[in-house]
């Protein structure tokens, strides 16, 4: 990573269109962090998404992050891609922790977890816009940082321990 670049921090339901020699970062835990990397054009975005699926319909001109699906087509709308230009674009996921204790005492069934139902949305919303999903870092109990360098066109997901109750 360019570490002497300070990271634009992208925070919760924030999207960021990145160029060189921009890094992008969010610290997840259950939201999801979604990176396309478009090689070709050198244009990248990080997304940082809260929760699975917008209540309404998505619209180009409600553009934004929150949502996983909002936050998918927002990017592409900001990045210019056209649906041809799909293949060309390659998506990176991280987060979708299982954050809060209680959840993890009383075992919360899987479809209710909303990391859970984050990291879903997120691969299927790319699967439906043709977007290879080439590296999933998810679950589990603990937060995770994701950076996106746009100088290295390359994604970087470090584990953050959760704290000890």
């Amino acid at each position: 990573m360019s570490m002497d670049i300070s990271p634009v921090h992208v925070r919760i339901g924030q999207l960021v269109i990145g160029h060189s020699p921009m890094v992008l970062k969010a610290t997840l835990g259950s939201c999801i962090g979604i990176a396309l990397l478009w090689r070709e054009k050198s244009a990248y975005a990080l997304a940082h998404c809260l929760l699975p699926y917008a209540p309404v319909p998505h619209c180009p001109e409600q553009l934004g992050g929150r949502y996983v699906d909002q936050a998918v087509l927002s990017m592409l709308h900001l990045l210019k891609a056209k649906d041809r230009d799909h293949a060309q674009i390659e998506a990176h996921v991280a987060g979708g922790a299982t954050m809060r204790r209680q959840d993890r005492q009383t075992i919360v069934p899987a479809h209710l977890a909303v990391g859970q139902l984050n990291i879903q949305a997120a691969e299927q919303v790319l699967q439906q816009q043709q977007i290879a999903l080439l590296s999933r870092d998810v679950g589990g109990f603990f937060a995770r940082q994701m950076l996106l360098d746009c100088t290295k066109a390359q994604i970087k997901v470090l584990h953050v321990p959760a704290p000890q109750w």
